[in-house]
C-alpha cells in the first residue's frame, strides 16, 4: 500500500469485511476511520490497528473477535491447499438440491449486499469527497471538480444562513421560552422554574459591503467568495459588492439576481479589470466619495477580500480604512494567504491596513469561509 488512495480503499473493504461479520459499522464509522487515517501515520500497523480498534468496535464481543479478523484481512494468510479428486464426497441427490437451494439464497443475500454496499460506498465516496473539497485551496481545484465544488458552496452557505436566521437574543418578558435559560437560572432552586426566560428572533439584521480583489492572483478566490456571499444574502437587512483592481466595480444589483452566476460569467467576459493589477486605496476612496453616504451605517459589515499585493500608496490605503472607523459595525479583511503555512503579512500594503481592521481571517477554502459564521 503506497497511497493514501489505496489506504482508502482498503479501509472502505475493511469496514464492508467487518459489517459481513455483524460489526456494527455504518457510514459515520467509516468516514471517522478514513479520517483517522488520513492524519496518523499510514506506515505503521501499530497505530493503524488502534485507531481502527477504537473506531469500529462498540461492544466487547467485537473487541475480543478484531484482532483474529484484522489480521485476516490485511495479513492473509496462503490459500488452502486443493483437495485431491479421490477426496471427493459422494454423490447424494438431496445433498446436490440443498447445495443449489443455499447458491441460491447464497446467491440472491449476496446480490442484496453488492446492491447495499454500492449505495453506501456512493455516499462514503460523496462525503469524503465533500469533506476534501472543503479544505482545498480554491487556487488548486482542478476543472474537473470546479462545478461540484460550486454545488457545495451553494448548498453550504444556505445551511449556514438558516442558522444565522435562527439566532436568537434573550428577551426579559415575551417571546419563546429558552429552556437552557430558564434551567440555568433556576439553578439556585434546585431546577424548579420559579424564574423563566424568554428568547425572540434579533430584530435587526446587519448591512453588508463587500470588496473583493479580482487582480491576476485573486479572481479563483473572489469567484468562489462571490457565490458565498449570493447564498447568504437574506441573512443581511442589505448586501453591496464591488468588485476592485484598477477600479471599483459595482455588483449590487447582479447579486440580487436569481440569475447571478449567468450574470456573474458575462461580467467577467467583458470587466476589463479583470485580472490586472491592484490599486485598493484609490478603489476604496472612489467608494467613500460615491456610495458611502447611503450605504454605510453603525450596523455594517465592511468585508474585503483581498491579498494585499497592492500597487498604490500604502499611506493612501490605511487613511481610506481609517474613514470606516465610527461608521460600521466592524471591518474584516480575508486574505487567500493566510491559509498557507509561514505566510506573514508583510507588503506594505498589509502593514498599512492591519491597523485599521477588526478581524484578520484566511479564506482560502470553503471551510474558511464558513468558520465567518461568529463574525456575522
Amino acid at each position: 500500500m503506497n497511497t493514501q488512495t489505496d489506504l482508502t480503499a482498503a479501509v472502505i473493504g475493511f469496514c464492508r469485511f467487518l459489517r459481513r461479520q455483524s460489526f456494527r459499522v455504518g457510514v459515520a464509522e467509516t468516514l471517522a476511520a478514513l479520517e483517522a487515517c488520513r492524519v496518523g501515520p499510514l506506515d505503521q500497523r501499530t497505530y493503524l490497528r488502534a485507531a481502527l480498534r477504537a473506531l469500529l468496535c462498540s461492544s466487547r464481543q467485537e473487541n475480543e473477535q478484531f484482532d483474529p479478523l484484522f489480521d485476516q484481512y490485511w495479513h492473509p494468510g496462503p490459500p488452502p491447499p486443493r483437495k485431491a479428486a479421490n477426496d471427493r464426497q459422494p454423490v447424494n441427490p438431496l445433498g446436490v438440491v440443498t447445495r443449489q437451494k443455499r447458491s441460491l439464497l447464497t446467491f440472491a443475500s449476496s446480490a442484496q449486499e453488492t446492491s447495499d454496499q454500492t449505495r453506501e460506498d456512493e455516499e462514503v465516496a460523496g462525503a469524503s469527497l465533500q469533506e476534501t473539497l472543503r479544505h482545498t485551496d480554491f487556487s488548486t481545484i482542478p476543472m474537473s471538480k470546479l462545478e461540484e465544488l460550486e454545488q457545495l458552496t451553494r448548498r453550504l452557505a444556505e445551511q449556514l444562513s438558516a442558522r444565522l436566521s435562527r439566532r436568537q437574543r434573550p428577551s426579559p418578558h415575551s417571546g419563546r421560552i429558552s429552556l437552557r435559560g430558564t434551567i440555568r437560572r433556576n439553578l439556585q432552586h434546585g431546577g424548579e422554574p420559579l424564574h423563566l426566560c424568554f428568547r425572540q428572533r434579533r430584530e435587526r439584521k446587519p448591512g453588508l459591503v463587500a470588496f473583493l480583489d479580482i487582480s491576476g492572483s485573486m479572481d479563483q478566490y473572489s469567484l468562489f467568495f462571490l457565490r458565498f456571499l449570493h447564498a447568504l444574502q437574506q441573512h443581511f437587512r442589505r448586501m453591496d459588492g464591488f468588485l476592485f483592481s484598477t477600479r471599483l466595480t459595482p455588483i449590487s444589483e447582479k447579486l440580487k439576481t436569481r440569475a447571478f452566476p449567468d450574470s456573474l460569467r458575462r461580467l467577467a467576459e467583458r470587466e476589463e479589470a479583470w485580472s490586472s493589477g491592484t490599486r485598493i486605496g484609490s478603489c476604496l476612496k472612489d467608494f467613500h466619495t460615491e456610495y458611502s453616504r447611503s450605504m454605510l451605517s453603525r450596523n455594517t459589515i465592511v468585508l474585503i477580500l483581498s491579498d494585499g499585493y497592492d500597487t498604490g500608496a500604502p499611506d493612501l490605503l490605511a487613511r481610506q480604512l481609517q474613514r470606516f472607523r465610527g461608521k460600521v459595525r466592524k471591518v474584516i479583511w480575508l486574505n487567500p494567504l493566510l491559509g498557507t503555512q509561514g505566510y506573514e503579512p508583510a507588503t506594505a500594503g498589509m502593514q498599512a491596513a492591519l491597523p485599521w481592521v477588526d478581524a484578520f481571517l484566511a479564506a482560502h477554502n470553503l471551510q474558511s469561509l464558513l468558520d465567518l459564521e461568529s463574525h456575522f
